[in-house]
């Protein structure tokens, strides 16, 4: 996959339009319509999209992504997309739909194919939409496909219907609207050891600036370690039962296994939640409660076997 950091010529492509926050399974049908088209058509499929989420620009308010963008390239590629251009949201907020409609997608990707899910917006006032683009098809000589609502137990997936699961906790839901496990990922950082002296050797990672955040508790979560899966107890959050220091930590005990693997990268993928965070009597007890949480993850790996 290539991609680009500005406006570049790429002729005759089969465009998705969209920010793609999630990549969730709405998004896919979009992705993969464009795919389809460009392996039909023999020709390449493109994304145009932004490098920062639009709603930072229009209210000043960070918005948290559901991906970082590396993750989002990686998945874009895995997709099968040939081609991501990434552009700066504040140089185009303030064009008008006709104007970037003609003066960059048509003239720098000459389209055969557009597609957008049912609520794309581009253009000053969001005057662009998929109406418009559907008037204009026959104009600039493409064709257009709108992606109508993804619907599961009779809800729309959107990203803000994904984000408010993720503040819950509820990945159950989260996984579900997304099409494939919420997770994180980075390189191994050495930690303070106090999980290992309690028989429950942990790994920390950085928790990504750019990421939703996650609330404090504890999850059953899969690690990925190279290539193999491992299940696991992700703490998110303090310790307050070990040290009143407030110092936020991403640490997850690997079940059934240790391995050196400081400076190596790992992938955590969000099962579900055990419990919320607690402060204990002693370390006797916090023990005691690490028993029962990975007794909770022999119990639940079990019942996702037989489903």
């Amino acid at each position: 996959m290539h991609i680009f950091n500005q406006l570049t010529y790429i002729n005759k492509t089969s465009l998705a339009l969209g920010f793609f926050d999630g990549l969730h399974l709405g998004h896919r049908v979009v992705l993969k319509n464009a795919v389809h088209i460009a392996k039909k058509n023999n020709t390449q499929s493109c994304v145009i999209t932004f490098k920062e989420h639009p709603l930072n620009i229009l209210t000043n308010q960070k918005v948290s992504q559901i991906l970082t963008l590396n993750e989002k390239l990686q998945m874009l590629s895995d997709i099968g997309i040939d081609n991501v251009v990434l552009l700066n949201f504040n140089d185009y907020s303030h064009i008008k739909a006709e104007d970037y409609l003609k003066n960059v997608i048509v003239k720098y990707f000459s389209p055969i194919a557009v597609s957008t899910g049912f609520n794309h917006y581009f253009g000053f006032n969001k005057e662009g939409n998929t109406d418009f683009l559907r008037a204009c098809s026959e104009k600039y000589g493409y064709k257009y496909y709108e992606v109508p609502p993804f619907v599961i137990d009779g809800n729309v997936i959107s990203c803000s219907a994904i984000r408010n699961k993720i503040n819950l906790g509820d990945f159950v839901s989260a996984n579900e609207m997304l099409g494939y496990e919420f997770f994180l990922g980075g390189a191994v950082i050495q930690g303070d050891k106090i999980a290992r002296a309690l028989g429950f050797p942990s790994a920390n990672i950085y928790y990504p600036d750019e990421k939703i955040e996650i609330p404090f508790g504890v999850y059953f979560v899969k690690v990925q370690v190279e290539n193999k899966i491992y299940n696991g107890i992700l703490n998110y959050g303090f310790a307050p039962t070990i040290s009143n220091e407030q110092k936020l930590k991403t640490e997850v005990h690997i079940i059934d296994f240790n391995e050196d693997i400081y400076g190596k990268n790992i992938k955590i993928s969000f099962i579900t939640k055990i419990r919320e965070q607690m402060k204990f009597q002693n370390k006797q007890k916090l023990i005691e409660q690490l028993v029962r949480d990975k007794a909770f993850v022999d119990i639940y790996k079990h019942f996702l076997k037989n489903m």
